[in-house]
């Protein structure tokens, strides 16, 4: 039986790849199974007269094999179209004039396999493709039982021929449904590690802005603060605040100062490397890891930040303001053990500069916990 639609049929005949590739099926394989079948000299010299039974009553099986399909109401609501039974039948008459003829070579296999996938794209169920296999046996079976009704011990040797190849056409729908049911799985479960992927960087990302919220940022500063210790290498945390914000909220409104912070942000990441970690620690507040960069460097890049912002007067939806940012600047040193305290001598830092009139950058020393 060959239940198929026109698009499942040219989908399968579009496949990138032929199927005996995917499923390393080669003329050496397609030897062995025969030989697994015990089939021989015998059986070949059997298809041929097998060939001349089916082909001298194809009209009549075909017709029997459809009025048998037609009794079940879930295979009457796929052959519902009279056009495409008879195109159907058209098909199986191509199958049953071919059946078993060069098992042997790729091109047998990649026909009876793209069969199976076409049908296994509609939908249709296993249980009626194997079963319909059941059925043509029988139907062949009983011409052969006419034809050679004097001849017991023939007729023995052709169904016997006639089992081995209705047996490897079922092995190849057998893999083509499993193969495409694995091909579906391997989809979804590709899909599924994309959607948990783009989650979990949902669940890592501040609300507004595109950097890390608070949860990432410190289990990122963390991984590098254990890193660089463990190395002695130089590592870098600067924490920025956004001068005046609250002024800038009650003038023009939160969403203008949400877009302010997203105006920082961009700023900011403009100027740091992509290895850098930045993420907004609460509120107007970010900080930015450093990675491998020493104190001259750290303030460098501090002050390219604050005076980028500085300069760029921010305007959105007919307003605008002058923006500035207070930035504080700490070096990883043998005595800071956890990260927290990095951050927190970073913050001190950061309103050291605040004390100092805004709009600065200031290093972290011991002059900043004490005022």
């Amino acid at each position: 039986m060959r239940v198929k639609v026109h698009m499942a049929e040219q989908q399968g005949e579009q496949a990138a790849s032929s199927l005996c590739d995917q499923l390393q099926i080669t003329g050496k394989e397609l030897q062995t199974r025969l030989a697994f079948l015990s089939f021989g000299e015998q059986d070949g010299r059997n298809l041929v007269e097998i060939h001349d039974v089916v082909s001298s009553h194809i009209d009549e099986i075909i017709g029997e094999f459809y009025d048998h399909l037609l009794q079940f109401e879930e295979l009457r609501g796929i052959l519902s179209d009279q056009a495409l039974v008879e195109r159907l039948k058209g098909t199986q008459r191509q199958y049953l004039l071919s059946l078993g003829l060069s098992a042997d070579c790729v091109e047998y296999a990649e026909g009876r396999l793209r069969i199976g996938l076409t049908h296994e794209r509609v939908g249709l169920k296993q249980k009626w493709y194997l079963g319909a296999y059941h059925k043509l046996y029988e139907l062949i079976l009983r011409r052969l039982a006419v034809r050679y009704s004097g001849d017991a011990s023939r007729l023995s040797s052709l169904v016997l021929t006639l089992n081995k190849i209705i047996t490897l056409d079922e092995i190849f729908v057998v893999e083509t449904y499993y193969h495409a049911t694995m091909q579906r799985l391997e989809d979804s479960l590709h899909r599924l590690n994309a959607a948990h992927r783009q989650l979990e960087d949902f669940s890592r990302r501040d609300s507004l802005t595109p950097v890390d919220n608070r949860r990432a940022l410190m289990e990122a500063l963390a991984t590098e603060f254990h890193r660089s210790r463990r190395y002695q290498h130089p590592f870098a945390l600067l924490f920025l605040d956004v001068d005046h914000f609250k002024e800038i909220n009650d003038r023009h409104g939160h969403v203008f100062g949400d877009h302010v912070l997203l105006h920082v942000v961009q700023s900011a990441r403009g100027i740091i490397r992509p290895s850098d970690i930045m993420g907004r620690y609460g509120g107007e507040e970010f900080v930015i890891g450093l990675v491998e960069c020493d104190q001259s460097g750290a303030l460098q890049i501090a002050e390219r930040i604050r005076l980028k912002i500085a300069q760029e007067q921010f305007s959105w939806e007919h307003r605008s303001t002058s923006v500035t940012v207070s930035i504080g600047v700490v070096m990883l040193s043998p005595e800071i053990d956890q990260v927290e305290t990095l951050v927190t001598r970073a913050d001190q830092a950061m309103y050291h500069a605040k004390r100092r009139g805004r709009n600065r950058v200031e290093l972290y020393s011991e002059a900043c916990e004490s005022m």
